[in-house]
């Protein structure tokens, strides 16, 4: 497969987002999306890149830039990475995360992080594989 190319997400984008978003276990309807997707875009420290191959979207990630309390400057954070499962273990995730720490860097950010749920063994490979170190566990509360 040649590498899918790799561009800032639209808000044309949100039916395909939403399948992702559910292959990822969080179902949502295009209508939620697209209403998410306007607040995100909107947000310049906040990005969701799409991999796109053959015209069609087969994988996102989005990230923010902040703030933190623990560290100088500013941190990257990963809010989300899928490929769809008829692409996965060819590149694309790895493409992804290439063009999200490098629009981080460009940003001053020195740090990414991210979460992943303890279900994902396979996501926790991946990471680490690229260079993520386990750090810590996530809690989480709905309120």
């Amino acid at each position: 497969m040649a590498p899918p190319s790799i561009r800032p997400a639209v808000l044309d984008d949100s039916a395909a987002i939403a399948g992702l978003v559910a292959q990822l276990g969080y179902p949502t309807t295009v209508s939620e999306m697209k209403t998410r997707l306007e607040s995100l875009l909107a947000d310049p420290e906040y990005v969701t890149f799409v991999a796109e191959s053959s015209g069609r979207i087969i994988g996102l990630i989005g990230a923010y830039l902040s703030p933190a309390l623990e560290y100088n400057g500013v941190h990257g954070r990963l809010t989300g990475l899928v490929v769809d499962e008829a692409h996965r273990g060819d590149g694309v995730g790895k493409a992804l995360l290439d063009r999200i720490e490098s629009w981080l860097r460009e940003r001053g950010a020195a740090m990414v992080t991210l979460t992943s749920g303890k279900q994902r063994a396979e996501a926790h490979k991946f990471y680490r594989h690229l260079g993520y170190d386990e750090t810590g566990l996530r809690f989480a509360k709905k309120l």
